[in-house]
């Protein structure tokens, strides 16, 4: 009587639990590896924003004819900065918000405009892509 696994049957064990490590590992090193990029990417914007800074060169005007605001922005850093999004408080805790994608050139002066400002607001911010890098600003109306 024989006692054991076949040589044959051993392989296949052997093979298949192979495999099966092989696959849990692979899984393992494909979301640690993407992890990594991500935490990668982020560090690379911070470093990127902790250096940004921009300030409003000249005072914000308002046109109320043309409902524009006009001013012009001051890149202080040595790298492009980009402008994400301009907010208009209003009173009673009303908010509008306007989409932007400018680039602000890097130690650079750049006029900006935005036009459909309806009156009666109270102040501005002037966001970016980097989180903690945005003014508030007030505006004087021109005749």
């Amino acid at each position: 009587m024989n006692k054991g696994l076949s040589p044959i049957v051993a392989s296949v064990i052997l093979i298949a639990t192979t495999m099966a490590i092989a696959g849990i590992l692979s899984f393992w090193a494909g979301s640690f590896v993407e992890k990594k990029v991500e935490e990668s990417e982020n560090t690379t914007t911070d470093i990127v924003c902790l250096n940004a800074r921009f300030n409003l060169f000249t005072k914000c005007q308002y046109n109320s004819q043309t409902k524009e605001i006009s001013f012009i922005l001051e890149n202080q850093a040595n790298q492009d900065i980009i402008l994400d999004s301009l907010y208009v408080f209003y009173p009673s805790n009303n908010l509008k918000s306007y989409k932007l994608s400018i680039k602000l050139p890097a130690n650079n002066l750049l006029p900006f405009n935005q036009t459909g400002i309806d009156p009666g607001f109270i102040s501005f911010q002037l966001r970016t892509k980097c989180p903690n890098v945005y003014r508030d600003f007030n505006c004087t109306e021109v005749s």
